[in-house]
């Protein structure tokens, strides 16, 4: 019962921290990168960041459907409330790898070796910890 307490709490924290951000990193994806085919956010305690998003993108070129992480870190010099956004393509290698299958099943093949690997580790990582969300666009 205590464990489920914990988890609750956490799901709660994460969508208080979370809430005002939904919608917006579809947007700002959608400017920066091309449409949003499907998107997934939820906290994360890694090297001072406080969440992460996983995209699937549509380049509006090519149509290619490629993968975008978002990083979110609370900028205290910013306001208390305030929070910097970093935001990399799968073919840079992001060190995060909890990207959830149902994003990465989207994603158009790639021969990109960094994407390539990034797509692995993250699959190998769901395989492993068998993940639940707790926000998601298209569920």
């Amino acid at each position: 019962m205590a464990t489920e307490s914990r988890r609750a709490a956490r799901v709660l924290s994460t969508v208080l921290l979370l809430a005002p951000f939904i919608g917006f990193p579809s947007r700002w994806i959608a400017e920066r990168h091309g449409r949003v085919v499907d998107i997934e956010l939820g906290g994360i305690n890694e090297d001072n960041y406080a969440a992460v998003g996983y995209a699937a993108v549509e380049n509006p070129d090519t149509g290619a459907v490629d993968a975008v992480v978002l990083l979110l870190r609370h900028d205290p010099e910013a306001g208390s409330d305030r929070y910097r956004i970093k935001d990399m393509s799968e073919v840079e290698g992001p060190m995060v790898d909890y990207c959830p299958e149902r994003i990465l099943d989207q994603l158009t093949p790639t021969e990109d070796v960094l994407a390539a690997h990034w797509r692995d580790r993250c699959r190998e990582r769901a395989a492993e910890i068998g993940r639940t969300s707790a926000f998601t666009m298209n569920s």
